[in-house]
Formats: C-alpha cells, structure tokens, sequence
C-alpha cells in the first residue's frame, strides 16, 4: 500500500466522531451566563448540515439559568417548542398536557435568514431545554 494512503487511513480512523456534529459545551457556554459547572448537560444534538440547529437538554445545579441577552426573550405558547423537543429527545414528559413550562423566544432581526432560540423550563421537574438555528437561505 502506498504510504500517503496508509496514513489517510490512519488520519481519518482517528478523527473522532461526526465533523457534522455540534458542541455542546460551545453551544452553552454562548447561551448562558451561568457557568458551566453550574449545569448538567443530560442530553444534546444538532448539525450543522444546511445551516446550524443545536438542542440541549439541562439540570441545573440548585440555580436558575440566566439566558445571554435575556431581554430579548419574549414569553409564548409551549404547543410548538414541546412538540419539537419531544420528537428530538424522546422524553415521554414533554407532552400535552404540559402544566408547569415556561416558553421563551428570541430571534435576530438584523439577520435575513431563518434563525432562532428557544428556551423551555420545565418547572415541576427542574429542567430546561435550549435551542438555536440558524439556516442560511
């Protein structure tokens, strides 16, 4: 075999995972203003195939999590947000019925693209989901 496809096949065994994927840790630490260890991270995923869609799913550490440029978040029906982070998670609770969630919207105008971040609390358990999507038209 010849060396330089040996070592192509050396370099992309070992290049770790989907080069698709999304960062967790990036993604939160550009949402939030609570550190990191403040957190669990129980569950996340996205892409960045056709733009960027990122989700996670969080546990805080006996705080409240104080979203970046919360002033921009507007309040609104859970309806869309539970349907969405249902299908992307599977978590049996996120559905309707749904007492207890607080739904919140942001959105650049400044950008002429599709793009986005929601954030749900579920209050009764202690949780919070986080999403945002930016899709180059």
């Amino acid at each position: 075999m010849r060396p330089h496809l040996v070592l192509f096949f050396i370099i992309a065994g070992c290049s770790g995972g989907d080069p698709t994927a999304t960062n967790p840790v990036l993604i939160y630490e550009d949402a939030f203003e609570n550190s990191l260890d403040e957190v669990d991270i129980l569950a996340e995923g996205g892409t960045m195939v056709r733009g960027f869609d990122a989700w996670l799913k969080l546990s805080p550490k006996l705080t409240t999590l104080h979203p970046r440029n919360e002033a921009e978040y507007a309040y609104r029906d859970c309806e869309e947000m539970v349907d969405w982070f249902h299908t992307v998670s599977g978590d049996d609770n996120l559905q309707r019925p749904y007492s207890g969630l607080v739904c919140q919207v942001s959105k650049e105008t400044r950008f002429k693209f599709d793009n986005g971040r929601w954030l749900l609390t579920d209050r009764s358990r202690g949780l919070s989901y986080y999403r945002i999507w930016k899709y180059n038209n």
